[in-house]
């Protein structure tokens, strides 16, 4: 066996994940492996390239490396994907088992959503005398939102009660529509109902917190109920009456039924948990002073301080890294500065904590992510970040666990969390935690964290790009289109400060001008395509004969060009002068073109000590190039 599961889930879903974390360690310290949880941020709410580069984290996994797959089918938001995930992991010879929804030929837990949802409608209907009922399911087509509703309509059926249908709704399990399904039901002349179920205890909190706004007391005007059982619940007031789905032994029992699979034990492939009835404050019960609600409220309130300087160190913290990322230079600064800054800064990421980046997606600035990401996890990525145990780690990706320098070690359990990294459907990265549960938890705010980290390393490519273009910007204006050398309008910014700087250390700079001879006669014979052609010549000669960072080329002109060097002498001096002139005479020497040509060159040394100005020198240099050329045209009088 390799001592280690996968395990696909939702993060939004928290509070269930760390109640089935508890069952799972449970029996890992029975079996002794790890557990690697692959989380995304799916959501119905979000649009499909968002959920695409979220769902992509479970391509990650590399299946073959672990004893077998857990998949929580019913939180993943999508129940397509979550029976492609089995079906392949089973098709591969993966042992797998689903959580939460029933997939043809695949191991099952469930959850008994009946039991808990008969006993809250009954106890409503029983103990609080509720005839008009709101239901606000999950998504429509989702398995749990169905069979929560064909239970309140079963339950009222038995007690001579109906469910309109104008008093269902379907809030997608998120805040936002339970929020205006609240607003319709405050408007409507019919007045609130006597309840409103939630599928979960996300949207009943919603319902709860849009109600109080408007001006009702709960349970007095309207009692409002969950389900889930999430911590937030049972500190909020008044308190939620909800069912808690027992996931610590759903976790539990997933792990045994899996391990059951790999020793192929001939038993039974499918398990259910019970749920139960929580019941809290917001039916109308458990409303008297120091309730065990009331008594956890106060010791909620009195952490609130530490909590809300908690939540500050935590923006302060993403704002340092944020600084890092945007202050860099480049990927490599990046890496190094991330290396620094997480090192010292261990408090909310832990000990353990990887990020994993596409470093030709930032190194490569231009492309287009289509083309860059186009391969997903199955691209190479550089270990930006590796700490263990505290420490930087230079260890490399292990390239199938997708951890640098993994190792199992006999004895010891330990969780991995990994998360995407994302722009749209297009991922470049993924981040991983080791051991640390609160990251999941709610006040953590993990999804925040990565958000604004994804922006940060979006800026900071965009960034990039932003000074690419300047760069390119830049080379457009100084520099000359036809030749590449840089044109006249940089002799200020670029000429003058190399020899301002000879001067200043005390050396002389070269000036030299450069003008090719008969360049008209050039033109009139053979047409100014080879009038070109020789300009072309003489540019690469500048070039190739200048080899020196201090010293630059420049077409000042028509075919007159400059040549400004720092820390120069004589000797130096001539030297261009002889690569320039026989790179022209071995260019006139293989007769490709149906003209030769020659230049007349100029050229001064700068006084350090002089006050003379560069443009006093370069009159000069000019000046000189001109007699030359004078006399070359007296002595070639027929060229």
């Amino acid at each position: 066996m390799k001592h280690r599961i996968a395990v696909f889930s939702n993060g939004y879903n928290g509070s269930i994940t760390l109640k089935a974390i508890e069952g799972i360690k449970k029996y890992a310290a029975i079996k002794d492996f790890d557990t690697h949880f692959y989380i995304g941020f799916a959501a119905s709410n979000e649009n499909d390239s968002f959920n695409v580069g979220q769902f992509n984290i479970y391509k990650l996994a590399k299946l073959e490396e672990y004893d077998g797959l857990i998949v929580f089918s019913g939180l993943l938001n999508d129940p397509i994907l979550a029976q492609q995930a089995c079906k392949e992991a089973k098709k591969r010879g993966i042992p797998v088992v689903s959580i939460g929804m029933q997939i043809k030929d695949i191991p099952y837990v469930g959850i008994n959503n009946s039991d808990g949802m008969r006993e809250l409608v009954e106890h409503l209907i029983t103990e609080h005398g509720v005839k008009n009922v709101v239901y606000i399911g999950g998504t429509k087509t989702h398995v749990d939102s169905v069979e929560r509703l064909e239970v309140v309509k079963e339950v009222m059926k038995k007690h001579d009660l109906k469910l309109p249908k104008k008093n269902i709704f379907y809030g997608d399990w998120v805040n936002e529509k339970a929020i205006a399904f609240t607003d319709e039901l405050a408007k409507s002349p019919d007045g609130l109902p006597d309840v409103i179920i939630c599928a979960n205890d996300i949207m009943a909190l919603a319902v709860a917190c849009e109600l109080r706004d408007l001006g009702y007391e709960l349970p007095r005007d309207v009692i409002v109920t969950g389900f889930d059982h999430i911590g937030e619940g049972s500190v909020s007031y008044p308190a939620l009456t909800t069912v808690d789905q027992d996931y610590e032994t759903i976790g539990y029992n997933s792990c045994k039924l899996l391990y059951d699979i790999v020793k192929g034990k001939k038993k039974e492939k499918y398990s259910f948990v019970s749920s139960k009835l929580v019941i809290g404050e917001s039916c109308g019960c458990n409303l008297e002073a120091d309730s065990p609600y009331d008594i956890r409220r106060r010791d909620y309130c009195r952490n609130i301080h530490a909590k809300s300087k908690q939540a500050d160190f935590f923006n302060r913290f993403m704002r340092a890294e944020r600084t890092q990322i945007l202050e860099s230079s480049g990927y490599s600064d990046m890496k190094k500065r991330l290396r620094e800054f997480y090192s010292s800064n261990r408090e909310y990421i832990g000990d353990n904590y990887y990020v994993m980046l596409n470093r030709s997606y930032f190194e490569n600035i231009s492309g287009d992510d289509s083309d860059l990401l186009c391969n997903g996890y199955d691209a190479d990525f550089d270990t930006t970040v590796a700490l263990y145990d505290g420490k930087i780690s230079d260890k490399g990706i292990d390239k199938n666990l997708r951890i640098p320098g993994f190792i199992k070690i006999p004895g010891e359990q330990h969780i991995y969390f990994f998360y995407p990294l994302h722009n749209n459907q297009y991922n470049y990265g993924y981040v991983v935690f080791r051991d640390g549960t609160y990251i999941i938890d709610e006040a953590f705010r993990i999804y925040e964290y990565l958000e604004k980290m994804e922006h940060s390393f979006m800026e900071f490519r965009i960034n990039m790009r932003l000074e690419q273009a300047n760069r390119d910007l830049r080379f457009l204006y100084d520099k000359d289109p036809m030749t590449g050398l840089y044109n006249r309008f940089c002799f200020v910014s670029h000429a003058i400060p190399i020899v301002e700087g000879s001067s200043e250390r005390s050396k002389q700079a070269l000036i030299m001008f450069i003008d090719i001879n008969n360049m008209k006669k050039i033109n009139d014979r053979y047409g100014h395509v080879y009038g070109d052609k020789a300009i072309h010549i003489l540019s690469d000669s500048i070039t190739h004969s200048i080899d020196d960072d201090d010293a630059i080329g420049i077409r000042f002109g028509g075919d007159e060009f400059l040549i400004i060097a720092g820390n120069a002498d004589k000797k130096y001096a001539e030297k261009i002068k002889r690569k320039i002139t026989s790179y022209i005479e071995k260019e006139n020497s293989r007769g490709v073109n149906p003209f030769k040509f020659s230049i007349s060159i100029g050229y001064v040394l700068t006084d350090p000590k002089s006050k003379r100005t560069v443009n006093d020198y370069v009159d000069e240099a000019d000046r000189l190039m001109y007699e030359i050329k004078n006399e070359y045209h007296e002595k070639h009088p027929n060229d």
